[in-house]
């Protein structure tokens, strides 16, 4: 069985409920009386042993870094005692993605020239970042920030590149540039 969970999570979480049938009587000792244990996958999770509710034993598990988890559970009849019979299942823990990671450019720093020949939508040049998220959450935005340079420049964000353009002419001045930045 398949289970989501978000990768930002208290501890303690629940995630799913297993449950387990025995043929037993129920009436007769503890022959029918179940027992839930985690044969592996201890080290992030817990299950409560009357309930078989799965829950998450650590806190902010990392999609990033990790992001699925194999639980392999056990129930034993007779109350988890010496001579119980026991069955097993597995459950597979995916973790989603949350917008837990910032975009990070490929370069620290970019620097382009312009020839004061070229004319309104030529391209001045092309800028890059990533972003670990997945999805919606790894979707990047570009803006050139408040300034006279984003009158005279334009950039469009494609996938994980950016490209900017000539807005309209202007002579630069000595000394000027221009900075783009990741929007949220």
């Amino acid at each position: 069985m398949v289970k989501e969970s978000f990768e930002i999570t208290k501890e303690g979480t629940s995630i799913i409920q297993v449950t387990a049938t025995d043929a037993d009587d129920p009436t007769y000792g503890n022959s029918a009386r179940l027992v839930y244990t985690l044969v592996q996958g201890q080290q992030h999770f817990s299950v409560d042993p009357q309930t078989g509710i799965l829950r998450t034993a650590v806190p902010d598990m990392d999609r990033e870094t990790q992001d699925q988890y194999l639980v392999l559970l056990q129930a034993k009849d007779m109350g988890g005692h010496l001579g119980g019979l026991s069955g097993t299942t597995t459950v597979t823990v995916r973790l989603t993605d949350v917008n837990d990671n910032p975009p990070r450019f490929t370069q620290s720093m970019w620097s382009f020239s312009v020839s004061e020949l070229a004319i309104p939508g030529a391209e001045i040049g092309r800028i890059s970042a990533t972003d670990a998220d997945l999805g919606e959450n790894a979707k990047l935005e570009y803006t050139i920030l408040e300034g006279e340079t984003g009158e005279t420049f334009n950039i469009t964000g494609l996938n994980q590149e950016a490209v900017i353009t000539l807005n309209k002419v202007r002579r630069q001045r000595t000394g000027e540039k221009g900075h783009v930045q990741k929007g949220f």
